[in-house]
């Protein structure tokens, strides 16, 4: 079997996490011969992530994190005044989210909802480019397709009790969940502390419908604490927050406006209690058609 037919086979047969790590690990392998010339994919260049958050003068600290990577960096420019900012030699291809502390004492942050290795999906999608293979089997994500992970959150059994989705993100065949998830009731060791944990799941839609990747979930914050001191946390997520820089080092500006009050469906509020009724945020939609139908989805424990 030729080298760009076995390829075209692994990326047709393998689920999306493991078809991509295949095809990069396949590519490194093609000669410059079987390619007919080099063709090395381009270094990201480093970018800017600029804009303005309104009222500048609430802002009592800002900053930049990367979910990927975990690094963090403080802006070159920030104008209280007129609430302009600017981050400088960010590494492109990569997302970041911008972290703002208000006078207050209100956590507001970017979220990054990208799939897990947005990047390593991206660089195996050129080399199908480069090679001839063909793009993978595209699904539509549609309502349909969110009520599928709702549901599972719904009826996902584990060590914590309360669950609340904040957002979920379709990027066709994949999706991406925030959700908030506590442990209320007693437990060994508990010592009358809640467990409480913001973390980001992710999902594949395959032949048998929707399931959770597993191993990949990524904690954004946890903390076990007594009811009085848990009942001080408060943190908003909003997509509007986070900036894709791309390879060429290009990203679009921030314009962000401070919210007068805390929105619940964004994160958690203080001094609430623990079970929030509040409806998630459904992203990324396709035009839900006649021929979509819900999608069954497995249930491991969490």
């Amino acid at each position: 079997m030729g080298r760009s037919k076995l390829i075209a086979w692994i990326v047709a047969g393998a689920g999306a996490m493991a078809a991509t790590a295949v095809v990069v690990a396949v590519v490194a392998a093609v000669t410059q011969d079987e390619l007919g010339e080099d063709q090395p994919l381009p270094a990201p260049q480093n970018g800017t992530v600029t804009g303005v958050i309104t009222p500048g003068n609430q802002v009592a600290c800002l900053s930049l994190i990367s979910r990927q990577t975990g690094a963090s960096a403080e802006p070159s420019v920030f104008d209280q005044a007129s609430g302009e900012f600017s981050f400088v030699e960010l590494p492109g291809d990569a997302t970041y989210d911008v972290v703002i502390t208000t006078a207050d004492g209100r956590s507001i942050e970017g979220i990054d909802l990208s799939f897990v290795d947005a990047r390593l999906l991206r660089l195996a999608e050129l080399r199908r480019e480069q090679l001839g293979v063909p793009a993978e089997q595209p699904h539509r994500f549609t309502r349909a397709d969110a009520d599928a992970i709702l549901r599972y959150v719904r009826e996902l059994e584990g060590f914590m009790d309360l669950r609340r989705p904040l957002y979920i993100a379709g990027h066709g065949r994949r999706a991406t969940l925030l959700v908030e998830t506590m442990r209320t009731q007693e437990f060994h060791e508990s010592d009358g502390n809640i467990v409480w944990r913001m973390e980001l799941w992710y999902f594949e839609h395959h032949s048998g419908g929707w399931a959770r990747v597993d191993n990949q979930s990524r904690l954004l914050r946890r903390v076990k604490a007594s009811p009085a001191k848990w009942n001080e946390i408060q943190v908003e997520y909003w997509p509007e927050l986070s900036v894709f820089i791309a390879g060429d080092g290009t990203s679009e500006p921030v314009a962000f406006e401070i919210p007068a009050e805390v929105d619940p469906s964004r994160g958690r509020p203080a001094d609430t209690p623990p079970e929030l009724d509040t409806e998630a945020h459904i992203l990324g939609v396709s035009e839900v058609t006649h021929e979509q139908a819900p999608m069954e989805l497995d249930r491991p424990g969490d």
